[in-house]
């Protein structure tokens, strides 16, 4: 069922990619070269599984959307705020949080993400391998993962907007999506996994990819997402960010709480 050494082979190439990172971060003192490569490699994962499977052509092509065109837009925002000069929040403070053996510390986390990447890049081998006629699941599918790219899109565009145009004053974007969730980027970045199941109903492995919306949802809420950024907001906004807390969702979009 699994091509196993190609699976394989993906995995300690982005195991060794991230070995690469992490020196980087350690001549450096900059940890964000793991963001850029964890998003740029899931794109080189997706390059090969599409070249390399024996799919369809239209589950393969499919694959240019999710992952590879959805994690290239994440690729390309990421290298386009990337600051040499200046660490990443969150990544300043596992610095100074991880006083003790901390190159250690950062490695495993290096090491934690080349395995993530290998991990979401898995639906998109199974995708690239499906082998069956078209069906109205694979519309819903394509039209959760374009409601979900756009989503995403707006999401970024209306943060850079605030960041550009707002005053000194104004520091919690509470505009246009983010006036409904604090988090609406992670939001559709979620929703987004629910299409490797539609697609994929009638494949031996679809059960599987139902894991992986819920498998997100726990990475966002409980692990590298939300509680990191929070965390962050609540150190650099302080009160405003508390009082934003107060009075918009946390993830799910939904109306804003009275005050």
């Amino acid at each position: 069922m699994f091509d196993t050494k190609l699976l394989l082979s993906l995995l300690i190439i982005n195991l060794v990619t991230q070995l690469f990172g992490w020196l980087w971060q350690k001549k450096h003192q900059h940890a964000d070269i793991a963001d850029v490569i964890w998003s740029g490699m899931i794109v080189v994962n997706g390059l090969i599984i599409l070249f390399l499977s024996d799919g369809d052509l239209f589950h393969r092509l499919v694959v240019l959307a999710i992952p590879i065109a959805w994690y290239l837009r994440l690729f390309y925002h990421l290298t386009e705020r990337y600051d040499l000069s200046k660490e990443d929040g969150r990544y300043a403070y596992l610095r100074r949080h991880w006083e003790d053996n901390t190159q250690v510390k950062f490695l495993l986390f290096f090491v934690g993400q080349g395995l993530i990447i290998s991990l979401f890049s898995f639906p998109a081998w199974v995708l690239a391998n499906e082998v069956r006629e078209l069906s109205v699941w694979d519309l819903l599918g394509l039209g959760i993962a374009a409601a979900s790219y756009l989503g995403v899109w707006i999401s970024d565009k209306q943060l850079r907007q605030f960041k550009k145009n707002s005053s000194k004053d104004e520091t919690v974007c509470n505009v246009g999506l983010w006036r409904y969730s604090r988090h609406p980027n992670y939001f559709f970045e979620w929703t987004h996994w629910f299409a490797y199941p539609l697609l994929l109903i009638g494949s031996e492995l679809a059960w599987l990819m139902w894991a992986y919306p819920f498998v997100m949802l726990l990475f966002l809420l409980k692990l590298t997402g939300i509680p990191f950024n929070e965390q962050q907001n609540l150190r650099s906004k302080g009160e405003a960010y508390r009082k934003y807390q107060q009075h918009t969702n946390k993830f799910f979009l939904g109306p804003t709480k009275s005050e």
